[in-house]
């Protein structure tokens, strides 16, 4: 498949253990995945929160979500 790309790593095995029992992934590549969604959900709320810096109003805020 194109763009495809196989990334290899060493991480110690009782580490990867710890993040497999604090994420609840029973695969490493289930792991892997989590981790990426999470950071690209947190790269979008970074540019969101960049494209709509100085741009609301106050009125704009429902801070009673926040």
């Amino acid at each position: 498949m194109a763009g495809r790309k196989a990334v290899t790593v060493r991480i110690l095995h009782p580490r990867l253990r710890q993040l497999m029992r604090a994420r609840k992934c029973k695969s490493q590549s289930e792991l892997i995945d989590a981790l990426l969604a999470e950071e690209e959900e947190r790269l979008n709320s970074h540019r969101v929160l960049r494209e709509t810096q100085g741009k609301l109003k106050r009125s704009d805020v429902n801070d009673r979500l926040l």
